[in-house]
């Protein structure tokens, strides 16, 4: 009877602190929120001192399939130090190994990668520029759809368009900056924030409003440019 006692007094206790770590760990997150064909959430710039062995993991409530776009806006302000950056993977439910990454470094450089992992092909980089790589002007858009692939912008322009990678499902997004546990901090202040629009693209008109808006942008500026060169 009193090693059943202490069982219970066990699991409750258990019950009581597992919440309470789980919370702790997530405490960077906020507004987090949730509807049928969406998910968004804020991350502060804490995340990017973490190293990559012990990043910061958001999991999302259920795995998001095939049809898929993230808006991840930028705000986090960089120390002065070289090559301070923010890593963020996009990554499949476990036990799966691939993910997407991108690295946004510091205004200083703007340096910016995409790589993939998975099983078949490893660990590749598919986009990769020393400078002014990535822009503030307007959130990075990475998505993902049926026949279609993988489409990547990088606040300027299409970087990645239509890239094969046999389906892909969200499971969680994770964010570090640093490679060592000993390196110094790469941001000090801002957020990171990131939304997904998930399900069938004909049910939500404003499924492909990003990409839309990245290429109207880029059709004014090359008609700008077209006629001060006439002028």
């Amino acid at each position: 009877m009193i090693e059943l006692l202490q069982l219970g007094l066990f699991a409750t206790a258990f019950l009581i602190v597992y919440p309470m770590a789980s919370v702790n760990s997530q405490s960077s997150v906020h507004d987090i929120v949730k509807t049928k064909n969406s998910e968004r959430f804020i991350v502060d710039y804490d995340a990017s001192n973490k190293n990559r062995r012990e990043p910061l993991v958001y999991n999302f409530s259920k795995p998001i399939p095939t049809n898929w776009q993230m808006t991840i806006q930028n705000n986090l302000s960089y120390t002065d130090i070289e090559n301070a950056k923010t890593v963020v993977k996009i990554q499949e439910p476990s036990p799966s190994d691939k993910f997407i990454e991108l690295a946004m470094f510091s205004d200083r450089t703007g340096k910016f990668w995409v790589a993939i992992n998975t099983n078949e092909s490893g660990y590749i980089r598919v986009y990769e520029q020393d400078k002014d790589g990535w822009s503030r002007d307007q959130p990075i858009f990475v998505a993902h759809a049926n026949n279609q692939g993988l489409t990547i912008t990088n606040g300027k322009r299409i970087i990645i368009d239509k890239l094969s990678l046999n389906d892909f499902i969200v499971g969680s997004v994770s964010i570090y900056g640093k490679d060592q546990v000993n390196d110094a901090n790469n941001t000090n202040g801002g957020t990171i924030s990131f939304e997904v629009l998930f399900g069938n693209p004909a049910e939500s008109p404003l499924y492909y409003m990003p990409l839309i808006t990245i290429i109207a942008t880029g059709a004014i500026l090359l008609v700008l440019l077209y006629r001060k060169k006439r002028d």
